[in-house]
């Protein structure tokens, strides 16, 4: 059971994370409509269900930077259409990606990695920088900060006189903002590392190179940040692209697509720094060379009927791959059902961690060379071990 509630967790968490752009075809895209998430029902019962979860949330949304930002901009994240996340050569740059801080940041240096924001709202590029400098001039440390400091005895008064002058960024790391550069219909602006986040200078990554793309277009805003050849990239398919003409609205909320290679998957599982006991190692064991045939891992998710309904696709290089993936889960689900009844036979009183109910309505289906995986979930049942006793 523990294995089944860990494999659903990860293709929920996944699924979380709609942009059809990508730079290359091993790009992973992982896309959110965050304007049909939050505020609905669903998404508010799982708030008051997650304890932990509605206070990681909330601790996000009423920071008070964050706040401040969208005040200033004129832009609502809750008012967003898209919210993408695009990682080019993705397995290629999971297998780099630096696990410390003395990690290899020039695996970084030579990543692609893109942020697409649509949302109401119009930000002009004349006025951009305005704004931004108006919010990064502003304190770091809120007056109930400050105070909160000034009663603990064990910081200095003169390092909280100098915490209460602090702004957010100094004007010096964020000044060649101030120059956009107009190429087709959108203004780019140089963006460093330390305008995101100042700890990136000490890690390293002050030389990565990107830049902040913005396109306004009556009361919408698209904003693409990445390297300067993925954002022009990305607004020149928006500009030329008819794709989203002939594309039927989809009710999906979010979406995503991971490509897979046989050949990095199997780099990554003879990794010193995998754990064997991990997902892939008991994965790989269980089911054989199937796993290496995995070309790629798609999903979406939507609201209906009170439930969360989120289908996945694993697609295959053959049938006989997709064959043996199907028969390992549906035997799991199988065993996962048996469990369950076994344990309510011996004690009908006694509570599951994951319902019946809820593994009946999980469905796998075989279909040629893909495994098609649909699950139906009520918020007590996304995540059982953080509701509220």
């Amino acid at each position: 059971m523990k294995n089944l509630s860990i494999w659903v967790l990860a293709c929920l968490v996944s699924i979380s994370v709609f942009a059809s752009w990508k730079p290359d075809e091993k790009a992973a895209v992982f896309s959110l409509k965050p304007d049909q998430l939050l505020g609905s029902p669903y998404f508010n019962e799982v708030l008051n269900t997650y304890g932990l979860l509605g206070f990681g949330y909330n601790s996000i949304v009423n920071n008070h930077h964050l706040v401040d930002l969208q005040k200033e901009m004129g832009v609502q994240i809750k008012e967003a259409s898209e919210v993408s996340f695009i990682v080019g050569n993705f397995l290629q740059t999971m297998v780099n990606f630096p696990v410390s801080t003395s990690g290899n940041y020039q695996a970084l240096n030579n990543s692609s990695f893109t942020f697409i924001l649509r949302t109401k709202g119009g930000v002009t590029p004349n006025t951009f920088f305005e704004k931004f400098d108006r919010w990064a001039s502003g304190p770091a440390f809120n007056a109930s900060d400050i105070e909160r400091f000034r009663r603990d005895a064990r910081i200095e008064p003169d390092a909280i006189d100098e915490m209460s002058k602090r702004p957010r960024i100094k004007k010096e790391l964020y000044l060649g903002m101030e120059k956009s550069e107009k190429i087709g219909e959108a203004a780019i602006f140089s963006m460093p590392m330390s305008a995101i986040d100042n700890s990136f200078q000490k890690m390293g990554m002050k030389k990565i190179k990107i830049v902040l793309g913005m396109q306004s277009e009556e009361n919408t805003t698209t904003f693409a940040l990445g390297s300067r050849k993925n954002v022009l990239a990305f607004f020149e398919h928006e500009n030329h692209s008819t794709a989203a003409l002939t594309q039927p609205e989809s009710s999906a909320i979010a979406k995503i697509s991971v490509p897979m290679d046989g050949e990095l998957l199997r780099q990554m599982e003879a990794n010193k720094l995998s754990d064997p006991n991990g997902p892939l190692g008991p994965l790989a064991t269980t089911l054989g060379d199937a796993v290496y045939q995995i070309e790629e891992i798609s999903g979406t998710a939507k609201f209906s009927g009170g439930r969360a309904h989120l289908d996945l696709v694993v697609s295959c290089k053959d049938v006989q791959s997709a064959q043996s993936i199907w028969s390992v889960g549906q035997a799991s689900l199988g065993m996962a059902q048996l469990n369950i009844m076994r344990q309510q036979f011996k004690n009908p009183a006694a509570q599951t961690a994951v319902s019946i109910d809820f593994l009946n309505r999980i469905r796998l289906k075989h279909q040629e060379a893909d495994v098609v995986v649909h699950v139906e979930a009520l918020p007590k049942e996304l995540f059982p071990w953080a509701v509220r006793q």
